[in-house]
């Protein structure tokens, strides 16, 4: 009988609580958590590898591609997420305001700009000369 009355229970406070929960909150927290793992994946994939990596960040995805030259990979062929195996690192959220970025790292993890990208209220910054992606 007590099992009952607590499924009763547990059952009534989901029917209110679930329409409440608002789940915009995780998606946009989890676009800027994958932007900036995205950003330094492609730091380290540049140092690793010896070839310039193409990072393009805006509302909608996350970008890798290699730069191509030398021994390295044709230009614009996209670096699949090692996780998923999409090209899209960023997509399963959505992104909070309209972040945009497009710069690439060189071999030793320098970056071509030195980027902010702002996602409402959380930002993104890229250092000139060494390339460390932080949030301030």
């Amino acid at each position: 009988m007590e099992l009952i009355v607590v499924l009763l229970l547990v059952g009534i406070l989901a029917a209110f609580a679930a329409p409440r929960l608002n789940l915009t909150t995780f998606r946009q927290t989890g676009f800027f958590q994958q932007a900036f793992s995205t950003i330094r994946y492609g730091q380290k994939l540049a140092i690793a590898s010896g070839c310039t990596v193409d990072v393009t960040i805006n509302s909608t995805q996350c970008l890798l591609d290699w730069a191509g030259g030398g021994t390295c990979p044709a230009a614009g062929t996209d670096i699949p997420n090692p996780a998923s195996g999409n090209s899209n690192f960023c997509d399963d959220s959505t992104a909070e305001g309209t972040p945009g970025a497009t710069f690439s790292f060189d071999n030793i993890g320098r970056p071509s700009a030195a980027p902010t990208i702002t996602f409402g209220s959380q930002t993104i910054t890229v250092e000139a000369e060494t390339g460390y992606a932080h949030s301030p």
